[in-house]
């Protein structure tokens, strides 16, 4: 079987629905555009847990948080867990990472040792940074490289001189860009002057006020403002994923290439009175997903359910290969040959740990579940409870909790999946079972947050 190369884009925050594809006309992505009406579009990836970290890990790893260890942000994956570049790296691929890692825990800026790099080979990444103009990265022998201008294009170069070094195959790759994480205004003049001055339609879920912290609040107004920068930031990517393609296309890779795009999680950007992400709305969890393999997949709208738990565990049933060891993903890829495949009949869906702006607005952690249907999620007392008939209240602002009849299945589904994959215990127990309460007060106190005691 031929060897495909595997490019993984993976941008950050990035929600489903803000896509000219998706059918946002606001928003300018004329590369991911005409790539999509090439590839299978997935209308339902869902991100297991919303938070860079851990998503990061399970996308990588095929694991759920508790395995990949990676359960909040700044706290390290196991280095022993195998992921896909371990895998393909066996089968004599050329692996490479550049870009955001963020599963070094901390301090931010810290070189990753290569015992730690989940066996990735070439190396030009930061372990997370998000001030765009100044950017850097650390190479494979852990010296530093300052990046000039905007961090998104000087990683573009890095990937396609990878690309240029690798033409022979297979190889993968995964270029990691920070945006349109915030900050959004962080962007280049030539892309937010596209929507400076425009008067942008908020999601109709975005109400006169939104919670920007505890005891802070925001405006609409605000929310525009972050909207202009995001789509920006959206914007200044989408040229960068053209220039991608074009140089697969030159060098006559792209159709021996399974080509990916999607995102961490998504963003609340002010819907249901919210900013940024743990939450079990759809804004946080449901992310773009595009995959193409030259003719091999179709061309079209998948809607069938998966997640990001799945992705890596799919690309390498695509590719013909699989993880040696057992994984929590599902191998999915017959979404990507036939469209009318059947998705995940549930996806997991969590938050272990309330870190930084979840903990500021007094957020709690949660578990759930969400089918083809619904989108059920709750506090481990049930004291907060979500659940969403999302067929028939896409913006979710008909909170069906009290519904017996529509909770208890649920509820029974929710409770093995969390006697599967954990006990669902109060998050502090985590970070001191797994002895990560040194680099959590380390966060904490970089944020200004309490620390655990």
């Amino acid at each position: 079987m031929v060897q495909p190369n595997i490019l993984i884009v993976l941008s950050d925050q990035h929600r489903f629905s803000d896509l000219g594809c998706a059918g946002n006309a606001e928003v300018s992505t004329p590369h991911l555009d005409a790539f999509a009406r090439r590839a299978v579009r997935c209308t339902q990836c869902v991100s297991n847990a919303p938070l860079c970290v851990p998503a990061r890990g399970s996308l990588l790893t095929g694991l759920v948080p508790h395995r990949h260890r990676a359960i909040s942000n700044d706290l390290p994956v196991d280095p022993a867990c195998p992921s896909i570049a371990t895998v393909l790296g066996r089968q004599g691929y050329q692996t490479g990472y550049i870009g955001k890692w963020h599963l070094g825990g901390v301090p931010r800026d810290k070189p990753i040792e290569a015992a730690d790099r989940l066996g990735f080979c070439t190396w030009k990444a930061a372990n997370c940074n998000h001030q765009y103009h100044r950017g850097f990265y650390f190479d494979e022998s852990n010296r530093r490289h300052a990046i000039e201008g905007y961090e998104p294009i000087a990683q573009t170069d890095l990937l396609l001189d990878f690309i240029a070094r690798n033409q022979a195959g297979p190889w993968c790759c995964v270029l990691s860009f920070g945006p349109p994480h915030d900050p959004y205004q962080d962007v280049p003049d030539r892309y937010l002057d596209l929507y400076r001055d425009r008067d942008l339609t908020l999601r109709g879920n975005v109400p006169e006020t939104i919670l920007a912290g505890r005891g802070q609040t925001a405006g609409r107004g605000r929310i525009l403002d972050h909207y202009r920068g995001y789509y920006a930031q959206i914007t200044a990517l989408d040229e960068q994923f053209g220039r991608i393609i074009a140089a697969l296309e030159q060098s006559d890779q792209l159709d021996r290439t399974i080509v990916v795009y999607t995102s961490d999680h998504g963003d609340m950007l002010g819907s249901q009175g919210f900013l940024n992400k743990q939450l079990p709305y759809e804004e946080a969890i449901r992310v773009p997903l595009l995959v193409r393999y030259g003719d091999r997949t179709f061309a079209g709208v998948q809607d069938g359910q998966i997640s990001l738990l799945d992705v890596s565990v799919s690309l390498l049933g695509l590719a013909g290969v699989s993880f040696d060891s057992a994984v929590d993903g599902q191998d999915l890829h017959r979404l990507f040959l036939d469209q009318q495949a059947e998705g995940l009949e549930q996806a997991y869906i969590l938050d272990t740990v309330p870190c930084h702006q979840a903990h500021q607005r007094g957020g709690t952690e949660w578990r759930g579940l969400r089918t083809a249907r619904f989108t059920y999620a709750r506090s481990a007392d049930g004291a907060v409870c979500w659940l969403f008939d999302n067929q028939q209240d896409p913006l979710q602002q008909n909170n069906l909790a009290g519904r017996e009849d529509l909770r208890a299945p649920l509820e029974a589904a929710l409770r093995q999946r969390v006697a599967q994959y954990d006990d669902f215990l109060p998050w502090e127990r985590y970070i001191r079972t797994y002895g990560y309460q040194e680099a959590w007060n380390r966060s904490q106190a970089y944020f200004n947050l309490p620390l655990l005691e």
